[in-house]
């Protein structure tokens, strides 16, 4: 079946909850046939986060061919304002298509043990899946540059040298990627706080001297995208019981990553084996095997029945940057592990410190003096940062950093008394030596 959809000739069309029925060209069928592309069915979107929302088992492929179709329509609003043509439509809709292509087991609930062990973050890996493996020839054969759009689809050039605004709209402040999950996440955790107008940002979306902008009369869709994101950062992406699930995962990932094929230097079949399913199902193997490590054998089995870790101390601060904050040092967060375990006398692979490693808002790069993302009035034919003419968001033009210290059930109260008395009574930057 053929069918045609505004500007473009669509192949066929699939049902999804959030956007309803989208439709696809035949180059995206090719795509999304490939067993790169079918993966992502494998991935779950939300990590751990089935933990504590037990329908959130949604995957990167539905968010994908979400983010595909939002791209979609950007490309539209776009084509009407005279300012690409169809062909650049397509390519828009391809990279947010692949955008998440890259992405390890259980989504980031696995990139911190990835990251450090491979040496690629899941964007390094986009890339790398486009350019290495069979959906590149696919890619190629439909006359498109594979290169050139794997580093678009990850927001990081444009496509064949095209406009540098365009990369916004797959990797920027107010983006695709960002206006799908925000409302699929909400709606299958069933958390109300998520639910984002789309279509009236994209139906506000301009792009004006300094690149992509929002029409003042969007400014209040604008406004809910930004609370809804910092809602679902506290709700769901940072909430301590998935947080517990997460930070239990990543250990028992560094204990096994050598079992489970991870190492610098894998090719592109040894990654795309690492599915949710396999890594679970090897994991299992190795318990069965008696190989697993003590350590990572006890979270394994906590994590199995859903035993998980207790918070116990938790600081909530807001920072203008918090790439400059201390936490961010490894070398300082072992440090205090030790402090922590020594003060409570117990094992130090007790003790645990988490902080964020997803950025609340602002949503992208750091921006001085402003939010970085701008409103255009069209009255005065005026350009602003959206931090200087809305109140709310220049009140959240901040991240919101969160640092937790979790422990097992049954020493819960005299690791956070220990706790406490550290993060009060010291200041911590004079515990470390650089």
């Amino acid at each position: 079946m053929i069918i045609w959809v505004v500007n473009m000739l669509f192949y066929s069309e699939i049902m999804d909850p959030i956007h309803g029925y989208i439709p696809f060209t035949d180059s995206e069928k090719a795509v999304i046939d490939t067993e790169p592309f079918q993966r992502l069915h494998r991935l779950r979107q939300l990590g751990m986060g089935f933990y504590v929302y037990p329908s959130a088992t949604h995957t990167r492929y539905t968010h994908s061919v979400g983010a595909m179709h939002l791209a979609g329509l950007a490309g539209e609003r776009l084509l009407n304002l005279g300012l690409i043509d169809g062909d650049t439509q397509q390519i828009l809709r391809m990279a947010a298509l692949l955008h998440d292509l890259g992405h390890g087991p259980f989504s980031h609930s696995s990139e911190s043990v990835l990251q450090q062990t491979t040496g690629f973050t899941h964007e390094d890996m986009t890339i790398k899946l486009v350019n290495e493996s069979v959906l590149g020839d696919v890619l190629e054969s439909l006359g498109f540059n594979k290169k050139s759009l794997s580093e678009f689809a990850v927001g990081r050039k444009p496509y064949s040298g095209g406009q540098e605004y365009l990369t916004k709209i797959i990797a920027g402040q107010v983006d695709v990627d960002k206006m799908d999950f925000l409302n699929r996440d909400s709606y299958f955790t069933g958390v109300p706080y998520g639910k984002v107008d789309h279509r009236r940002l994209i139906e506000g979306l301009l792009v004006k001297s300094d690149g992509v902008a929002i029409n003042m009369n969007a400014l209040y869709a604008l406004e809910q995208f930004i609370i809804a994101r910092y809602e679902m950062f506290k709700a769901v992406y940072y909430h301590r019981t998935v947080r517990a699930a997460e930070i239990m995962f990543d250990r028992i990932l560094r204990h096994t990553a050598v079992d489970l094929g991870i190492h610098q230097g894998m090719s592109v079949d040894e990654y795309l084996k690492l599915d949710d399913g396999y890594v679970w199902s090897k994991l299992q193997e190795l318990v069965r095997s008696e190989k697993l490590n003590k350590n990572a054998l006890g979270l394994f089995k906590m994590l199995n029945s859903r035993q998980l870790l207790k918070s116990c101390y938790e600081v909530v601060r807001h920072e203008i940057d918090p790439q400059s904050r201390i936490f961010n040092n490894e070398k300082v967060l072992y440090a205090l592990v030790d402090s922590i375990a020594e003060k409570a006398k117990v094992d130090p692979e007790t003790v645990f410190i988490d902080t964020p490693t997803l950025p609340t808002i602002p949503l992208n790069n750091i921006v001085k003096d402003g939010f970085g993302l701008l409103v255009y009035d069209e009255k005065t034919k005026s350009e602003y940062d959206a931090s200087h003419i809305s109140p709310l968001t220049n009140a959240l033009s901040q991240y919101m950093v969160v640092l937790r210290v979790y422990t097992f059930a049954n020493q819960r109260e005299t690791v956070a008394t220990a706790a406490k008395s550290i993060f009060t009574s010291e200041l911590i930057s004079e515990k470390v030596s650089y």
